[in-house]
């Protein structure tokens, strides 16, 4: 190309740049990518949220919900199932206590850091101290189950709401459940641990902040366990997940605490319902808070 050409294209190309530029100042206002092709004002938007973080909020996992019912399928089967194990542990021997069904006498925030709903009935730890080995076998064969029922329903909820896992049956294998499994079960016990411990409103306060910052750091690591992580990296990387949207998340966890305890509160449907909706957008939620921070990890990268 001659001295002549260059110029002569130099010229072309500034006043494609100028009519670009003349074209971002009309009516429209759109804005103009370095190769001079429009932005629509959808991306703008959808920058415009991008930039403002991740919107973990309960209208969003509710939203989808409503779109797509069948997600909560797998919990509402598990309600059922729990409900049948409330049934039994009403009729046999071991002491059990009392955890829904009507107890409308103090607000309380029932939230046990993974996708779940409120029974009707509970078995402390001292439940099973001292019992013979039969009785002893068929008090944790029901804990056994009722964490089965929850760690199948979770996982199938996770893997289906996930727009990266192509075939949600195959996270229900190996693996997979086993971590789950265990993450739910560590949990629960972390749980039973500290609700052993009557030290009254001071220390129950005092606990109250380490616990709900754990419950809001957690809070995806079922999602990352069904994506593939072990236990202590899916915690690992819920803590990089949920950094910057902390109050959100405990605002979060507020709401399907409270909304857990009022429908779990209801006489003999709270099981099925506390389970079929606050488990399912529990599970949903985790989903969200993944796929998000997957996201601001890749456009870092």
């Amino acid at each position: 190309m001659t001295d002549g050409e260059v110029e002569a294209a130099t010229s072309t190309g500034n006043r494609s740049n100028s009519e670009s530029v003349a074209g971002s100042d009309s009516d429209d206002r759109s804005p103009v990518r370095p190769t001079g092709e429009a932005v629509s004002a959808d991306e703008n938007g959808q920058r415009d949220a991008d930039d403002a973080g991740p919107s973990v909020t309960l209208p969003q996992p509710v939203a989808r919900l409503r779109r797509e019912p069948t997600l909560a399928l797998p919990f509402a089967i598990a309600g059922v199932f729990l409900t049948v194990l409330d049934w039994l542990r009403r009729a046999d021997p071991l002491p059990t206590l009392a955890t829904g069904g009507g107890e409308w006498t103090r607000l309380s925030i029932e939230y046990a850091g993974y996708p779940t709903g409120v029974p009707e009935t509970a078995r402390s730890l001292e439940a099973f101290v001292g019992l013979r080995p039969p009785y002893l076998v068929w008090g944790i064969g029901l804990e056994i189950l009722a964490f089965a029922a929850v760690a199948v329903a979770g996982i199938a909820t996770v893997a289906r709401a996930s727009d990266d896992i192509e075939r949600w049956d195959e996270a229900l294998s190996g693996r997979r459940l086993l971590a789950y499994f265990g993450l739910i079960v560590s949990f629960d016990a972390v749980g039973r641990v500290l609700g052993s411990f009557d030290g009254g409103l001071l220390l129950g306060a005092v606990l109250a902040v380490p616990l709900f910052a754990a419950f809001v750091r957690a809070f995806a690591a079922p999602a990352f366990v069904v994506a593939g992580a072990g236990p202590l990296t899916a915690l690992s990387r819920s803590w990089r997940a949920t950094r910057g949207i902390g109050l959100r998340v405990l605002a979060l966890v507020g709401c399907l605490g409270l909304a857990a305890w009022f429908l779990g509160s209801l006489p003999s449907v709270g099981t099925v319902l506390s389970t079929t909706v606050v488990g399912a957008a529990h599970a949903v939620s985790t989903v969200t808070v993944r796929a998000e921070s997957d996201e601001t990890a890749g456009v870092s990268d």
